[in-house]
């Protein structure tokens, strides 16, 4: 895969769901074959090469389907109405097959496209954690979920990442850079090809740091910031403030465009979200001119469309 980074968000807000041009700073609405989740229920939205993988109404149903295109596929839920079950949708290069991998209690179900069914694979005791987001990170031939072990009994990690081989069907778990022991929010991203992680501290001034691993062949030994953001005033990480927001609440944060760090800021209520970038000149984020509302906002993921 080329580390160049897409130039496309998808934005699902509350009256459907968008394609956001980061060159353009244009917000379009797509026209759906399908019809997505209501408001009150929860949405994913995963993407591989081009293609998308949506829960659809009631959450009985996936959706496989290309921007732009008429047609899509319906893939039933292995249990109907499912809405906490973790979802991965990517590329096995090995056999040139697509799949999607859902994770129910401690039972992986494995749907690939060439066998047009779902089938039942490894079992995986360290799935007893919880996790932040369902639907995860794809980068190369792996999906990727941040998981959270502190509410178990004597946990190795409190924080890790586990992550899925599409091609070898089986779990890696990864040491994770979560720095503080309060509350904080996480999301992975890609940045030149490699998995990284974005951390937002409300505890510490609303720091929100980048991490990227360190490697020794393919196994990632510890985390470092990315040469690009250091700052010789800060020992222990990399601070982006948002000076802007006294008080801020992250609700997706991402790396996109000429490897920049996206953020919404979420109004809580009391006003319209707001979409910003961080401007490494002036050392400060700027809100995005995107040119209409976030109003709605449920959730956002990048659009790859390079295949």
């Amino acid at each position: 895969m080329s580390n160049q980074q897409s130039s496309h968000l998808i934005s699902l807000h509350k009256d459907g769901l968008y394609l956001l041009n980061l060159n353009g700073t244009t917000l379009s609405k797509l026209n759906l074959p399908f019809t997505l989740p209501d408001k009150t229920e929860p949405a994913c939205i995963l993407h591989c090469r081009g293609m998308m993988c949506l829960t659809l109404k009631d959450n009985n149903d996936l959706a496989i389907w290309k921007p732009g295109s008429d047609e899509f596929k319906r893939i039933p839920m292995v249990i109907r109405s499912q809405t906490t079950n973790l979802l991965g949708f990517g590329y096995d290069r090995i056999s040139d097959d697509y799949k999607i991998v859902t994770i129910i209690g401690f039972k992986t179900y494995i749907y690939a496209f060439k066998e047009s069914c779902w089938r039942e694979s490894v079992r995986e005791t360290s799935l007893h954690c919880k996790f932040k987001d369902r639907t995860g990170t794809v980068v190369d031939h792996c999906m990727y979920w941040i998981a959270d072990r502190s509410h178990t009994k004597n946990p190795r990690r409190k924080n890790t990442i586990l992550c899925f081989d599409f091609a070898k069907e089986e779990y890696q778990e990864l040491s994770s850079p979560m720095y503080a022991e309060s509350k904080f929010s996480s999301w992975l991203g890609v940045l030149r090809g490699e998995l990284c992680v974005i951390d937002h501290y409300p505890c510490l001034n609303n720091d929100i740091c980048l991490w990227r691993p360190q490697r020794k062949g393919k196994k990632i030994m510890h985390w470092n910031l990315d040469p690009w953001t250091v700052n010789e005033n800060v020992k222990a990480f990399n601070i982006f403030n948002v000076k802007r927001f006294k008080k801020f609440d992250v609700g997706f944060a991402c790396i996109a465009r000429n490897e920049e760090l996206f953020i919404v800021v979420n109004g809580n209520g009391k006003g319209e979200d707001k979409f910003m970038v961080y401007n490494e000149r002036q050392d400060e984020f700027t809100e995005v001119p995107i040119g209409c509302s976030l109003e709605g906002f449920r959730c956002m993921s990048i659009y790859d469309n390079r295949f």
